[in-house]
């Protein structure tokens, strides 16, 4: 009988328990709600930062500017669209090349996924209704070493999609 009465002492105590860390992760991160909504959208790139040096982004003049978007809603849940002009010699003028992925959200960091392979991260550094600014660790001109580029973009939405 002890011990029938141990485990049943020992189970309600597991159980408690169990329920109250569900609980703590149900509860979402005010500044990632924030950003979950912040996010969505059409952003321009505006600059790009180099080891500390900032630049303006290049634009092809006379085309539609480069772009990253944020979806997330029915037909687009978790969508992420990227589109830039070519240029290449073979190309014709303002020719675009589109990249899609999904996206989930973890805090600050946005993961980019094609299918279940994750390609690149995201790091938000600030976001709102005049600019998107993230930072991504990638070896860019391909040394050796990982770069931390960090890209400022500002709203820019040429086919309405986001009213």
């Amino acid at each position: 009988m002890r011990k029938i009465a141990y485990y049943f002492i020992v189970f309600s105590f597991l159980a408690c328990s169990s329920s109250d860390d569900t609980s703590n992760e149900q509860e979402t991160d005010p500044r990632e709600a924030y950003f979950l909504e912040a996010i969505i959208g059409s952003w321009a790139y505006d600059t790009v930062k180099i080891n500390d040096q900032v630049f303006q982004y290049q634009h092809t003049d006379g085309c539609e500017k480069d772009l990253f978007q944020f979806y997330n809603s029915e037909g687009k849940e978790f969508d992420f669209e990227e589109r830039v002009v070519t240029n290449c010699d073979i190309c014709a003028e303002c020719a675009l090349s589109s990249t899609g992925l999904e996206w989930e959200l973890n805090g600050d960091e946005i993961s980019l996924y094609f299918g279940e392979v994750l390609v690149l991260i995201y790091k938000i550094i600030d976001v709102d209704s005049a600019k998107f600014i993230y930072q991504v660790e990638v070896d860019y001109d391909d040394d050796g070493d990982i770069d931390v580029l960090e890209f400022t973009g500002v709203p820019y939405d040429p086919y309405n999609e986001f009213g």
